[in-house]
């Protein structure tokens, strides 16, 4: 099942960017850590997706299904920050 970048970002931004939702500075965090996965640019994200990031493009959340899936065999596995992307 595709993830939104809400559900995305409540799973692995305490870990990789460590706040937590609701903590000052969250989505701050959530914009880095999108931009990190998808190659975007913070400033494209936090200007054109939306405060809540529901005008993001249609490929996201398949982007971020694999994300997901890479970074939970990291927590298994641990490899580097940017495997496999190094």
């Amino acid at each position: 099942m595709p993830l939104e970048p809400q559900e995305y970002c409540r799973k692995w931004v305490p870990i990789y960017q460590g706040k937590k939702p609701g903590e000052r500075g969250y989505r701050a965090a959530c914009v880095r850590e999108l931009a990190k996965v998808s190659g975007v640019k913070e400033s494209t994200i936090d200007i054109n997706w939306g405060s809540d990031f529901s005008q993001r493009p249609g490929y996201l959340p398949r982007m971020l299904t694999l994300a997901d899936v890479i970074n939970s065999v990291k927590q298994i596995f641990p490899l580097p920050r940017d495997w496999p992307f190094d």
